[in-house]
């Protein structure tokens, strides 16, 4: 096995278990001892492949909203009615189960005044899901699926904005019921896009 194999590996293990750790405890209370007891090594080895805690949570975080992004990219890709690509983005947008992976994400967003190198991570991520609605909504408009009384990309935002806040809610211990969660951002999609959701 190559060198750079095998030290992709034993990165990616210590990602592992900072998301193990940070699923558990809230990546808050992750730092490098918590990950090196889980991924057991010694801390000296989490610095060696990782030169800074805040490189590794970066690569964690990364880590997390790429495989976020991928799902949602899979299901553009996969349903080719704009109007169901629709509804299968908001429900995926709004899980059920607020996932451990999606936790960090949102408790990651708290380490930015002290790790700005998660800045672009975010930002990436919010840019990249509006582009997946505001895609749908294009090509729904063009069809005449949807008859937009806004902006296409003023759409996509709030929808994004939605499912970002009604993912927040169950950390904030707003127990909203998820189902009705993804009805209103149906139902605010409907009103704006002129279309039955």
């Amino acid at each position: 096995m190559k060198q750079s194999t095998k030290q992709a590996q034993r990165r990616d293990a210590l990602v592992a278990a900072l998301r193990r750790v940070a699923g558990e405890r809230g990546i808050l209370q992750a730092n490098v001892r918590t990950v090196a007891a889980e991924a057991e090594v010694s801390a000296g080895s989490v610095l060696y492949y990782f030169p800074t805690f805040d490189d590794l949570v970066a690569a964690a975080v990364e880590g997390v909203l790429e495989e976020f992004y991928e799902r949602r990219r899979r299901i553009a890709e996969e349903v080719a009615d704009p109007v169901e690509r629709l509804r299968a983005m908001i429900e995926a947008g709004i899980p059920d189960e607020i996932s451990d992976d999606l936790r960090i994400v949102y408790e990651s967003i708290a380490l930015l005044p002290e790790r700005p190198q998660l800045r672009p991570l975010h930002r990436s991520i919010v840019e990249r899901q509006v582009m997946l609605y505001r895609t749908t909504l294009e090509i729904g408009a063009g069809v005449g699926a949807f008859r937009p009384r806004m902006p296409v990309a003023a759409i996509a935002r709030n929808l994004v904005a939605l499912e970002d806040s009604y993912d927040l809610y169950p950390l904030l211990g707003l127990g909203l019921d998820r189902a009705e969660c993804r009805r209103a951002v149906l139902d605010y999609a409907a009103l704006a896009l002129d279309c039955e959701l």
